[in-house]
């Protein structure tokens, strides 16, 4: 599994609107609330992509230069992250390449489906958002259909895979530069008991299934 880093405008765009609909945190980020001072409320296609323009012109962001930092810094850890993540989740990551889209807005959604995700262009510690990111497709991969079929509603679902990110706080302190993945306030209890359940099998399966038991 490799990742693919690029940016594209309408990606962009994408990103910004699926963002302003977040189901963990419904709260307008930083970039939305200069979107709507000068736009208003609605957003609209076409005023998102003026406004991301005027903001990565009026910030001087050199995507061509941002593109490769991240890269570069992923590349340095990249096969640590993979061997650890699969050797958690006991699986191979089922595609050869992830795309990965750099966004100006600091709240970043995915598509596992298309295969890619977002990161932020400005963002000083990229990798935390990746890992994060790479968290919840392989939490996909490895425990979503089954979970499905046990009857576990999509809000549950949700909750367990922004939950598991916890691990990265535990496995993969050396890789984050000192960052923490904290989560949601609505999830902390959870992450709390995850933290505690891993700590003494750290058994991804068996975590999965106390988890569910308890759903």
């Amino acid at each position: 599994m490799n990742l693919s880093f690029s940016y594209h405008t309408a990606k962009d765009v994408e990103n910004f609107l699926k963002a302003s609909k977040s189901i963990n945190n419904p709260k307008p980020t930083k970039l939305q609330n200069l979107y709507r001072e000068k736009f208003g409320e609605k957003l609209e296609a076409a005023k998102v992509r003026e406004f991301i323009e005027g903001y990565v012109k009026e910030n001087n962001i050199d995507i061509g230069k941002r593109v490769e930092a991240i890269k570069t810094d992923w590349l340095l850890i990249e096969q640590n992250f993979v061997k650890r993540a699969e050797g958690i989740f006991g699986i191979h990551y089922p595609k050869e390449t992830i795309e990965v889209f750099l966004t100006t807005n600091s709240r970043c959604a995915y598509n596992i489906d298309g295969n890619y995700f977002f990161v932020n262009i400005q963002s000083e510690n990229a990798n935390a958002i990746i890992m994060h990111e790479l968290f919840h497709f392989y939490t996909w991969h490895a425990f979503h259909k089954e979970l499905e079929q046990k009857g576990l509603s999509k809000q549950q679902y949700n909750d367990i895979k922004e939950s598991l990110t916890e691990i990265l706080n535990i496995e993969f302190t050396d890789l984050m530069k000192g960052a923490e993945d904290k989560g949601y306030s609505q999830h902390q209890d959870l992450r709390k008991k995850i933290r505690e359940i891993w700590q003494k099998s750290k058994n991804i399966r068996a975590l999965v299934n106390d988890l569910v038991s308890t759903q």
